[in-house]
């Protein structure tokens, strides 16, 4: 909910504390944190990472993105790599102008493609997600603090995030004011990419969108998250048993611990 002063705004490091849940409880703060990629920390930044006191780590990135930017080993910290999404999914889209073109749909397409597109695949790695398996497990062993990440803290850690918010019984408004609030930390970077692409502005609306979608996160893709649990399970506590075995005991548990 709140950044991390003395580290950039862009590398998207927050605190997930402070948000309120339906019995009135917040979220403990300085025990859940979301960020980037660790890797992307300059040396005055490890230093304030360090005195957080973070314990374990969880890297969402596949073994290609681990490679090429590792994260930094910190001391006394348990570090765990597990890819939250499919470990063949090009990661470099950002990096790649070209890529850009690939996502464009044609100027005759009704409707927004690409964030029906993105959305659904964003949506899918709700289900049957090893990795975020292992976080409720992590969670529910309590070392902490504990630190979540991907590349850019958005997609696949903003997931995490959504999940981790459902489970402690926080309600759809906050959780969708967490998984937009990537469009601001990253506003910067955002704003880069639009200029860089601003003569394309004129062709299609959809190239904006395009942007959006890989440098920020768009809104189309936390509500297909939300809707489409709820339409498959009903409820998000059914939800969470039937994909993340979470009893009712493992909720409270949950609750009891990380809300104050």
């Amino acid at each position: 909910m709140t950044a991390v002063e003395g580290i950039r705004r862009e590398i998207n490091f927050r605190d997930l504390g402070g948000y309120t849940a339906e019995d009135g409880r917040k979220i403990r703060s300085g025990v859940l944190f979301r960020s980037g990629a660790l890797g992307l920390l300059n040396m005055e930044e490890r230093d304030l990472f360090a005195r957080l006191g973070i314990r374990t780590i969880l890297d969402f990135r596949s073994r290609k993105a681990c490679e090429e930017l590792p994260d930094p080993v910190f001391e006394g910290c348990e570090q765990l790599r597990m890819c939250a999404a499919y470990e063949n999914l090009r990661e470099d889209l950002n990096d790649s102008p070209r890529e850009f073109f690939e996502m464009l749909v044609d100027e005759d397409q009704h409707g927004n493609m690409i964030a029906t597109v993105v959305s659904s695949i964003q949506a899918s790695l709700v289900y049957s997600n090893d990795a975020y398996k292992a976080m409720f497990r992590k969670l529910l062993d309590r070392r902490v603090p504990l630190l979540f990440h991907c590349s850019q803290g958005k997609d696949r850690t903003g997931i995490g995030a959504i999940l981790i918010m459902l489970a402690l019984g926080i309600d759809e408004a906050q959780i969708r004011h967490d998984f937009l609030l990537s469009n601001k930390y990253r506003e910067t970077l955002i704003d880069k990419r639009l200029r860089s692409m601003r003569i394309l502005h004129r062709l299609s609306e959809n190239v904006r969108t395009a942007i959006m979608a890989v440098e920020g996160v768009l809104p189309e893709e936390v509500h297909m998250i939300l809707a489409e649990i709820l339409e498959r399970y009903g409820t998000y506590e059914n939800f969470l048993f039937h994909e993340y075995d979470l009893k009712e005991e493992d909720l409270k548990q949950l609750r009891d611990f990380y809300l104050e």
